[in-house]
């Protein structure tokens, strides 16, 4: 009997001895965040500007305790974007973790609450976004970039936007979700982008199992192979019509008009070449809780995989007023990010609005990445007045996506941010370098996949000519360094 007693005791420390408590943290700025993620009584699992959401050994006084064991039962928590007016009614019998003024925190998968977006939070342990490499400052307009973005065309942002809302529904699991990512894949495959089709398991309200796999499609770089710029769109749709079976969700703004914007800055950017590689991306099951791109972000961060910047693409079809203007959504601790956003938009745009704001109602798959160690930045419709038909069976080309110019310029700004960083290759003949001898100091040779083959450390003297006999037949890139810090990057075929 007292052995019996004992083997039960230890079974009971076991199981609760060591329970640990899902907390929420509130902040009052970037440094509280930071210093909370070096505290070693705290797993982070999800951060905002003013607040964390964390299991914690020990609770003190700072801590709301929201649930005493932490995914002891359940494999996720979900943030609802309610509005306070409306969370009892979303709620009805069920209960909440926590209520905000524009929030409920549910233990468990939860629908999402009309026009508004929810994020799944597992048990995962979050990262801040860390610089790996300064963002590029743009003091002039790079006519190459200019070129790209010149051949944005709205047709092909329209015909991309017809084809997805022509599916009707795209929710997470349903075969048309399926053949939408088969579709996208089909497209960057025709790019000769390098393809994966990666699949994922979502936990959701309506249940779960494998969602439509995410397409991820890689333009590999010229010099820097494994350092990569990434932007995104999700290609599922939603309405409540379509989940109960009354209607369809075609999602046309939301987000068929991404999907657009990813594409064909894709069609147009794999004409050239550029450094660094780049990453375009297509997520399945956004709607439900950012399944895809959590899935995606967290095996990039699992991998070690360095990535300068992620540029989302979520709705970009809604034109509120005559001039189009560009609302950026991201966290103080990506604030470069943004800085950098605007400085590429003041070049290009110098006549377009571009403001910070903050979307209090919602979120994107940026905040995936924001999650997992990276720099995301969300360019957002008009905070205040974004499309009122999405997640209906009214989500279409014509009263919801009113301005394919608007998704042009959206395109447009994708394009130039990811070039600008990426750094376009120039295909100037490498004998023609009349224009910079006197100002080089060294230069280096790379192959194609980045590896370095040769190197000139110190030109004392201006040069004309560079020997290549020994080196084998092929393309080589070769990076001139001048005096005054500049590179030149040149192209060359050894015969």
């Amino acid at each position: 009997m007292k052995k019996t007693f004992t083997l039960l005791t230890l079974m009971l420390i076991a199981m609760f001895g060591f329970a640990q408590s899902f907390v929420m943290i509130n902040t009052d700025n970037q440094q509280e965040t930071e210093d909370l993620f070096n505290n070693s009584n705290l797993k982070i699992h999800y951060y905002t500007d003013n607040f964390v959401l964390a299991t914690a050994k020990t609770v003190d006084e700072s801590m709301k305790v929201l649930d005493s064991q932490a995914f002891s039962d359940n494999d996720v928590y979900t943030l609802v974007y309610c509005p306070q007016t409306e969370q009892q009614n979303y709620l009805g019998d069920g209960e909440a973790l926590l209520q905000t003024s524009n929030f409920v925190l549910v233990k468990g998968a939860a629908m999402p609450y009309k026009n508004d977006g929810a994020v799944a939070i597992f048990n995962k342990e979050a990262k801040l976004p860390v610089a790996t490499r300064d963002f590029p400052v743009v003091t002039a307009e790079n006519p190459i970039i200019r070129g790209m973005m010149d051949q944005v065309n709205m047709d092909s942002l329209e015909a991309t936007v017809q084809h997805l809302q022509d599916y009707q529904s795209r929710m997470w699991n349903s075969d048309n979700a399926f053949a939408a990512s088969d579709w996208i894949a089909g497209r960057m495959a025709a790019l000769g982008l390098e393809v994966e089709q990666q699949p994922f398991y979502a936990s959701t309200w309506t249940g779960g199992g494998e969602a439509a796999p995410n397409v991820i499609g890689i333009q590999r770089g010229t010099l820097y192979p494994d350092v990569y710029v990434v932007c995104g769109s999700h290609f599922d749709s939603f309405s409540y019509e379509a989940m109960y079976g009354s209607g369809n969700c075609p999602g046309a703004d939301d987000n068929a008009t991404g999907v657009a914007s990813v594409l064909e800055s894709a069609r147009i950017m794999t004409q050239y070449e550029f450094e660094y590689s780049i990453v375009y991306c297509a997520y399945g099951c956004e709607e439900m809780g950012l399944y895809g791109s959590e899935a995606y972000a967290s095996r990039c961060q699992q991998e070690g995989m360095e990535i300068i910047g992620y540029f989302n693409n979520d709705m970009n079809g809604y034109l509120y007023g005559d001039a189009i203007h560009i609302d950026c959504i991201y966290p103080n601790s990506v604030a470069q990010i943004g800085d950098y956003y605007m400085n590429v938009a003041n070049i290009y745009f110098p006549e377009m609005q571009v403001r910070h704001v903050t979307l209090s109602g919602g979120d994107s798959d940026h905040t995936s990445f924001n999650q997992h160690g990276y720099k995301g930045i969300y360019p957002f419709e008009d905070v205040d007045h974004y499309s009122p038909y999405i997640h209906t069976p009214n989500d279409m080309i014509g009263q919801s996506v009113n301005s394919f110019e608007m998704g042009q310029r959206y395109c447009q700004m994708n394009i130039g941010c990811l070039t600008e960083i990426a750094t376009v290759v120039d295909h100037t003949n490498v004998s023609e370098i009349d224009d910079i001898n006197d100002e080089v100091v060294r230069y280096e040779v790379y192959d194609l996949m980045g590896r370095p083959v040769y190197s000139e450390k110190s030109v004392s003297t201006n040069i004309d000519k560079i020997s290549v006999n020994n080196l084998k037949s092929g393309v080589y890139m070769i990076r001139f360094v001048m005096k005054n810090g500049n590179v030149v990057t040149r192209k060359f075929v050894k015969e």
